[in-house]
């Protein structure tokens, strides 16, 4: 009975041993645990990281295609983008960038029809009404999370041991940001590292990853050039090895015609990106709309709904417009037509194309003011469709992408990598027209 015993203990052992050891060798690009790929957060309303970029310059000879002459530093609010979920299976650490063609063709799926989130609508109450005081959007953090597992192992954060930099200098090249608001100044590696972890993680394809590197690099380093210290959320830390990717293009930087660019991104785009002109007015040559045909296949933010009652879109378009909304609420928006991919251009609200603001301004209604002036970011993209149920008295808004439009997308570089098997260089030279990695 003991030999018995002892045979079925040593059997035991030699399959885990073996089961540890696969696992091993196969690796994964990731420290986390890999999650539920089909798991998707709604609660990105109270997420306060992967906020995309905030601020925006428009140059003095850059054509302002809107007729004003307002052409400014703008200063954009914190969109709050949602936590990344798309991409949670392990990454194989062998995996090797491949430069490819840049063709779109077979990367949608061959069906016919468009599937779209089946997710439970997020149901959303009306806030208390606001103050004309300025407030943020971004969601107030008593303590700032990580997504790094707990160790033993002491923090050397301070002084990063950088595998592998082929660009030491630039890895040491001092950069300066507004973390969260407040004033900080530290070597490139570090803040990019902790910039890249906050906006996409570890669980990314590498190329993806090293992408929003040289994005965030590009973008930093021309805010301080101008004289400017841009507002970001950076992680604490980063992982190993996002720092890894990092170091691996720390110093590479986006070029137009020889010029550093405005390297803005954001979340995920709507069929297509919008360009600066859409959204701020100044017609940047590198900054074009891009079509994205891709985005209704792969991208987890294609498609959410989010659910209003009537009398809360009432006091929405109350509070700030000043139109008291009559009638069949079937009837009280209508969407005139759309811009690149699904962002809706103009639209009316109880018939009504303009309105009147505090300072007694006329506004005219499109997408972009109806998702930030009028709902207060309380939708995720300007990109969306409204449609009202008689029975329940409830909207539901289906937004498609997520953020500003402009720019990389970050899902959309993820996408890429992952699917098509571009690298950084063409990632990047298509999102931004016209441009030069070196």
């Amino acid at each position: 009975m003991r030999n018995f015993s002892l045979a079925k203990l040593f059997a035991a052992l030699l399959i885990c041993n073996i089961y540890l050891f696969t696992c091993a060798v196969s690796g994964t690009v990731s420290e986390a645990k890999p999650q539920d790929q089909n798991k998707q957060s709604d609660d990105f309303q109270n997420d306060n990281t992967h906020g995309g970029t905030i601020d925006f310059i428009v140059e003095d000879n850059v054509v302002d295609t809107g007729g004003s002459n307002e052409l400014e530093t703008l200063e954009l609010v914190n969109f709050g983008f949602a936590k990344p979920t798309f991409a949670q299976k392990p990454l194989n650490s062998s995996y090797t960038p491949t430069s490819t063609v840049k063709s779109l063709a077979g990367l949608a799926s061959s069906s016919s029809s468009t599937t779209t989130s089946t997710n439970t609508p997020i149901i959303v109450s009306m806030p208390e009404p606001v103050s004309s005081e300025p407030v943020s959007s971004e969601p107030v953090s008593s303590e700032p999370t990580s997504s790094e597992p707990e160790s033993s192992e002491p923090d050397n954060s301070s002084e990063p041991i950088i595998p592998n930099d082929p660009n030491p200098d630039a890895a040491n090249e001092i950069l300066r940001v507004k973390n969260s608001g407040r004033e900080e100044s530290g070597k490139a590696i570090d803040i990019v590292s902790r910039i890249v972890q906050n906006e996409v993680g570890n669980t990314f394809a590498p190329e993806a990853i090293k992408a929003n590197a040289v994005a965030a690099y590009t973008y930093v380093k021309y805010q301080n050039l101008h004289g400017n210290t841009p507002q970001c959320v950076l992680k604490d830390t980063a992982s190993e090895s996002v720092r890894t990717l990092v170091a691996s293009v720390i110093g590479e930087a986006i070029y137009y015609d020889g010029t550093l660019i405005q390297a803005v991104y954001f979340a995920s785009s709507a069929g297509g990106t919008l360009s600066s002109a859409d959204v701020w007015g100044g017609d940047l040559p590198y900054l074009q709309r891009v079509e994205c045909d891709f985005d209704a296949q792969f991208d987890p933010n294609y498609g959410k709904e989010t659910m209003f009652t009537a009398a809360e879109m009432k006091q929405y378009v109350k509070n700030e417009t000043g139109i008291n909304l009559t009638g069949d609420p079937a009837y009280w928006f209508e969407i005139e037509n759309r811009i690149s991919g699904k962002y809706v251009g103009d639209m009316k609200i109880g018939d009504k194309s303009y309105y009147n603001d505090s300072s007694n301004n006329s506004v005219e209604i499109t997408g972009r003011r109806f998702r930030e002036n009028i709902m207060g970011y309380a939708i995720r993209s300007s990109a969306f469709d409204i449609s009202y149920n008689s029975s329940t008295d409830k909207f539901t808004i289906t937004t498609y992408g997520y953020g500003h439009g402009v720019g990389l997308s970050q899902h959309g570089s993820n996408i890429l990598a992952r699917e098509k098997g571009w690298d950084y260089i063409d990632i990047l030279t298509f999102y931004f027209t016209g441009t030069e990695i070196y």
